[in-house]
């Protein structure tokens, strides 16, 4: 067996979100040498932000990954995994597959919120070589190859998120370092806990990113929808507050993350 390829999976595993739960599993499946062989995870609840529902009856997550053997070397790779949620609310199950390349991709928890209908900020390379930076999102309207089409918002597309951020009246903006964890947050796709002003009062809820929409989706504290133009946004000297196009979104399945 290599020892320097299996540490090298193991910290592919650990840097996508997996931990070390199945390192002893991968170890056994390369000392028996198959051609290829995938590795199932234990089933994972994730937290309710809201705390909506008791332990046991939250959304599910679950992950089947995918490994070859080069054709040349006693080398392995990871290549791919399948991830499969079931929401709380939600009979049916939802699968997306995400690619692995050397060690990069969506991680184990961006796919749960790319599962969940929300966006993701990723570095990417193109097939052209080239680097980009592009807003992932799942589009479950359309299928390619059995698989979900993934959607991208790049530069171009002119979603600014430290800027969207400051549209609006989002209480603590102001506090060291609050914003930059904010942005991190909404970047992997989470929804991440706020107080936002709405009709002049302050209120506890959530924030997601809307790349799309190049707007901020927000949820009171029950993770029940609050129409972002409903929002009080900053008003800017000698300038009018920007009200935000009429547009028609799609009801969203089940609830945010």
């Amino acid at each position: 067996m290599n020892e320097e390829n299996l540490v090298y999976l193991q910290n592919n595993l650990k840097y996508l979100g997996f931990g070390e739960q199945l390192n002893a599993a991968l170890k056994e499946s390369i000392t028996n040498a198959p051609q290829d062989f995938n590795l199932q995870s234990p089933t994972i609840e994730m937290q309710d932000p809201a705390k909506r529902y008791e332990p046991g009856f939250g959304d599910k997550v679950s992950y089947v990954l995918n490994f070859s053997k080069s054709k040349e070397t006693d080398m392995y790779f990871f290549n791919s995994y399948e991830a499969t949620l079931k929401k709380a609310d939600i009979t049916d199950l939802i699968s997306q597959t995400f690619y692995i390349n050397k060690g990069k991709g969506v991680t184990a928890k961006e796919s749960f919120n790319l599962l969940s209908g929300r966006a993701v900020n990723k570095d990417v390379v193109l097939k052209s070589g080239e680097k980009a930076n592009l807003w992932l999102k799942l589009d479950f309207a359309e299928k390619i190859d059995g698989k979900y089409a993934m959607k991208n918002f790049g530069e171009k597309y002119g979603f600014d998120l430290s800027a969207t951020i400051d549209r609006f009246m989002i209480a603590d903006l102001e506090k060291p370092g609050f914003k930059d964890q904010l942005m991190k947050s909404l970047q992997r796709g989470n929804v991440h806990e706020v107080s936002f002003s709405k009709d002049g009062r302050e209120t506890k809820g959530f924030v997601a990113a809307n790349p799309q929409y190049k707007t901020l989706d927000f949820y009171d504290a029950g993770m029940k929808s609050v129409y972002s133009k409903a929002v009080d946004q900053k008003q800017v000297a000698g300038e009018a507050v920007i009200q935000e196009p009429e547009v028609v979104i799609e009801a969203k399945k089940g609830r945010g993350r």
